[in-house]
């Protein structure tokens, strides 16, 4: 399927093909520079959403035409999905996705 991806930093901008099994990064932006996140891969896609599942066992969605822009959770905690490898970030800190419960007052990976 065709997707939307912009990532900056000269990284690819446009239309890409995506398929399921294929390898993303889910990242966010800490305070100055820094910025966490993991290795995920898509697992399936829905009507409006492609469903990408991090090596954690978070699950991340974005609308099924533009991969850069989160949805649910995932927009709320301010997570980002890229094509570019987790290997290839040089500064990037290996740290699980995970979610804000205000119900437990905790984060989870769900």
């Amino acid at each position: 399927m065709k997707v939307w991806t912009h990532t900056g930093n000269g990284c690819e901008t446009g239309f890409v093909d995506m398929m399921i099994g294929d390898r993303v990064t889910v990242f966010r932006c800490g305070g100055g520079h820094s910025t966490f996140g993991e290795p995920a891969t898509l697992t399936k896609t829905t009507a409006q959403h492609l469903v990408f599942t991090t090596d954690s066992g978070a699950t991340v969605k974005t609308k099924i035409d533009n991969l850069f822009a989160t949805v649910g959770k995932a927009d709320k905690a301010g997570y980002c999905v890229t094509r570019r490898p987790f290997e290839d970030f040089n500064d990037m800190y290996r740290e699980n996705v995970r979610f804000w419960n205000n119900k437990k007052c905790c984060f989870e990976t769900k």
